[in-house]
């Protein structure tokens, strides 16, 4: 799909490929911004997805690019939501506790102060007028 604006497109591609870089295990911003030049000088693009990340591809395996990350990434799982390992003995659900006598009664404290308030502000304006 071709994009509506080369200048948005750019600068998504440009995104994609560093973090490819990071999560390839190239640390060195001085680096990133050396390939990410080299790339965008040397190579044609066709504002299309597809054939531009083939093209990406390309210039990482002409260049050896390393593909490993030095990182240890097991998996992909800590893009999506919890930093903790499925395997892991750290209990993911909340602990559940039952709640005190007061704290259930809350509403009814607050109902009851509303009332003493307006019961002492009615005594002091009407009544000792």
């Amino acid at each position: 799909m071709a994009s509506p604006n080369n200048t948005l497109y750019q600068t998504e591609l440009s995104e994609r490929i560093r973090t490819f870089l990071l999560l390839s295990g190239i640390q060195n911003e001085f680096t990133i911004a050396n390939t990410l030049s080299d790339f965008f000088q040397n190579i044609n693009l066709t504002y299309m997805w597809e054939s531009d990340w083939s093209l990406w591809m390309g210039y990482v395996n002409a260049n050896k690019i390393s593909m490993e990350s030095p990182l240890p990434f097991p998996n992909r799982a800590w893009q999506f939501g919890s930093m903790v390992p499925k395997d892991s003995d750290w209990k993911t659900d909340p602990i559940k506790s039952k709640e005190s006598i007061i704290s259930s009664f809350k509403p009814i404290f607050v109902l009851v102060s509303i009332f003493l308030w307006s019961a002492l502000y009615y005594l002091i304006i009407f009544r000792l007028l």
